[in-house]
Parts: structure tokens; sequence; C-alpha cells
């Protein structure tokens, strides 16, 4: 476990300075995996079979369901409630992703899709790709000096087959000449939303119109710009208030809120509850000692 410093979320370190790893599900333990907290990796999580366990990923609980790939990314708040599931992990860093020629638009659609939840799940034929790429990737690691060209061609294949499942998912949700746009959206989003930029930023950016982009967002997100926005804050003040020891003050300063009075009345109205309501739910354990 890496030593938390007074803004950041507990860290399961997940490499101990590799580059990649892959491992059997059962055969993983850590004194973090069943409290809240978040990666220094990205995790592929595929469930072969499950009595019944569940993630919790940005606050948000998915069953483990046999044939489930959940994909996570670093800085992601995640909590596994695992009842001897078995199946199979791969982790691998940012720097390594690089390596692999994987562009930032097509990360954004594995790990980070606007309106994907964070798992796929994989056909027969799928599942046996992911588990035969990921035991090659396990064979190579164990040579006396693995080669880091090949296991990266071999993520990248992994990768590429898991991406193409992803746009078939995509495509029955939004058409092509949208789903670009709104991939964009989100970038943008991720970038800005400390800055609490009106509507018509988002819209210039895109080179359309603050109303033809809300009705984008209604028609194929169910929810409006300011409402992502709004959303994104959100998972940060969690995050925030569930992780670490800064006062209400403080992080209603780190989100660009001009007063903490406000800050609380936005908390309350998305949650109908109180920031301070928030962190007192949390488990004791999952607050770094400062």
């Amino acid at each position: 476990m890496k030593k938390q410093t007074q803004s950041s979320l507990p860290t399961q370190d997940l490499l101990f300075e590799r580059d990649i790893a892959v491992m059997p599900l059962e055969h993983f333990v850590s004194e973090l995996s069943e409290v809240p907290h978040r990666h220094d990796a990205y995790q592929l999580l595929f469930v072969q079979e499950t009595k019944g366990g569940n993630n919790l990923i940005d606050f948000k609980r998915y069953d483990m369901v046999a044939g489930r790939l959940f994909l996570i990314g670093p800085g992601q708040a995640h909590q596994r409630c695992s009842l001897q599931e078995q199946g199979m992990l791969v982790f691998f860093s940012e720097a390594f992703l690089q390596t692999t020629g994987i562009t930032a638009h097509d990360a954004l659609v594995l790990f980070g899709a606007v309106y994907q939840h964070p798992y796929l799940d994989l056909n027969e034929e799928l599942q046996q790709l992911f588990l035969q790429l990921s035991e090659l990737i396990r064979i190579e690691l164990r040579q006396p000096v693995p080669s880091s060209a090949i296991l990266s061609r071999y993520l990248f294949i992994l990768l590429n087959y898991l991406l193409r499942e992803c746009h078939v998912e995509i495509s029955k949700l939004t058409p092509a000449r949208h789903s670009e746009r709104l991939f964009k959206l989100s970038i943008l989003i991720e970038d800005n939303f400390l800055h609490h930029k009106p509507v018509s930023f988002y819209a210039e950016a895109l080179d359309i119109t603050p109303k033809h982009l809300n009705s984008l967002c209604r028609q194929y997100l169910h929810t409006t710009v300011a409402d992502m926005q709004h959303a994104r804050l959100l998972l940060e003040s969690k995050r925030l208030l569930y992780f670490s020891s800064l006062s209400v003050k403080e992080i209603a300063y780190q989100l660009g809120f001009e007063d903490d009075s406000y800050f609380v009345r936005f908390f309350r109205r998305l949650t109908g509850t109180t920031p301070l309501q928030f962190r007192a739910s949390g488990s004791e354990s999952t607050i770094p000692e400062v």
C-alpha cells in the first residue's frame, strides 16, 4: 500500500514497479481489495465463475457475472466484494499502454466511454480469446528476460479485440456520426469540470450550437451537458469526502466553488444528504491517516 497524501484515495499498488502483470483472480490478495481504494494501473478483471460477488466502481455497484470483463482505469474508486470468484486479472501501467500504440481516443472508448458501463459481457469466443492472450502474456513474463516488444504486441491485440466489442455495443446506442463528438465532449468535461465552464464553451469547442449539443446529449446520453459536469463534480467530491481528511471548505475550494455553503447546497441537491453525512456513512478504514 502506498503512502497517502491528505487529498488522495488509498492506492492499491498492482504492479510493484513492473509494467504488466497477469494472475488468476482467485490468487490476488490485498489488504485494500475489500475496502474502497483506487489503482495505480489499468485493470482488466475477467470473471469465469462466481457465487454472487460484486464490484463497486465509482460508487456504483455491478454484479460479478460469469463471462463479464470489468475495465477499470487508474484513479477510479473501486471495491470488490468477493464471493469465491474465479477468473483472470491483467494489470498494466499507463506508460506500458502507450508502448502498444493504442490511441488516447481508443483508451477512452475502453476505459472511459461517457455512456458505457465499465464492463463487457463477452461471448464464448471472446472469452476464450481473452484467456488465450492472457496466458501468452503469462508465458512471456516467465522468461528469464521477458520481451517488452512481445508483451506490448500481445496487449495491443487483446485490447483491440475488446475495442471492437466496445464499438459494437456503442453502435447499438449512437450513430457513428455523433459518437465521435460525444467522446470529445467527455474528454473536454474531464479536462475542464473544475473550471465550471458554460455549455457554450463546450459547444464552441465542438463546432456546434449549445442547443444542438444538448439535444444530442438528451437523445443519446439521456442527460444534458450541465448535468454531465455536475455528475463529474459530484463524483470527485465523493472521492475526496470518502477517502481524504480534507475539510468540506477545503474540498469546496479544490473543486472550484466560490464558498463551502454553495458546495453543500450543490451536494445536498444531487444526493439528498450533506457532505458530512456522506462522509460519516463511510468505513473508517477507508480514510487515510495523516
